[in-house]
């Protein structure tokens, strides 16, 4: 009884500073604003069948561990908060998540990244049965300086836009194969984003495609595509004005890379309302 006590009076306090924080952020922005742009990709700075990016290449990746072990991505929206799958916080004790920024080479010790932890988490109504509503955001315990290695990528303008044919990227250090390791460096694969119609004609179940779900890959050979690590992490495409914005969270897939399997991302423009207002106390930069 002693414990389940001061755990919940901790809890209390946790919260207590969340909201105390909120406000001081409101008050903050409100003063300085946000002096800066999103999607900017630095182009002078192993996903399967992925390079190795430049450094800092994708300022807006994130990337989640848990009890100091990695195990997902994540994007930075704005300078308070951070964009995953759901899957990635389910069930776990959001205290002990830290999220490491501006990294390229996760095995090399002698660099110091920028850190956070998380003070909450606000997750959608994901269920393991049918992995809709895989999307999460995590609140960091203090404001990110946006940098050119720190920076956020920026949110879809028309919720109605499919992307249907786009070429996207993905990013991220997980396997380079279903039974290979984590990767140490950062690594990208451009990947082609397919209609529902079309993911639902491949070998996944019809009815496990739903509205709120967007495909991206080469069904019909495939060999490119996310893998686990890579959960939680962005799937982001140029603009024309040459700035990039996020289209999916990486989700699910039967395998890695498996041919009639495309890998399965939640569709961000689904959730538009849903990210600004939950993650409005951080300041989104211009777009």
């Amino acid at each position: 009884m002693i414990r389940t006590g001061f755990k919940k009076l901790v809890l209390t306090k946790v919260k207590a500073e969340v909201r105390a924080r909120a406000t001081e952020d409101d008050r903050y922005h409100q003063k300085y604003g946000c002096n800066c742009r999103c999607g900017e990709r630095n182009e002078a700075s192993r996903i399967v069948g992925g390079e190795e990016t430049n450094v800092n290449e994708f300022p807006w990746l994130a990337r989640l561990t848990y009890f100091n072990k990695f195990y997902c991505g994540g994007t930075v929206i704005n300078d308070r908060y951070v964009l995953t799958a759901a899957h990635c916080v389910k069930g776990l004790m959001w205290f002990m998540i830290k999220v490491t920024f501006g990294e390229h080479n996760r095995c090399n010790e002698t660099h110091r990244p920028e850190t956070r932890f998380v003070v909450e988490v606000i997750a959608h109504n994901f269920t393991y049965v049918t992995f809709r509503d895989d999307i999460a955001l995590l609140r960091l315990s203090d404001r990110l300086i946006i940098t050119d290695a720190i920076k956020p990528v920026c949110l879809p303008h028309n919720d109605a836009y499919t992307y249907e044919g786009v070429k996207a990227i993905a990013v991220g250090w997980g396997s380079i194969g279903e039974q290979k390791n984590h990767s140490c460096h950062l690594l990208e694969v451009e990947l082609p984003i397919l209609s529902n119609e079309e993911c639902k004609n491949t070998k996944y179940v019809r009815t496990m495609i739903a509205d709120n779900m967007l495909c991206a890959g080469y069904p019909n050979q495939g060999r490119k595509d996310t893998c686990q690590g890579d959960s939680g992490g962005p799937l982001s495409a140029e603009r024309s004005d040459k700035r990039y914005e996020l289209l999916g969270v990486v989700s699910w897939g039967i395998g890695c890379g498996r041919a009639g399997y495309p890998g399965v991302y939640t569709r961000v423009t689904k959730y538009l309302y849903w990210i600004k207002y939950n993650a409005r106390h951080g300041c989104f930069c211009t777009d």
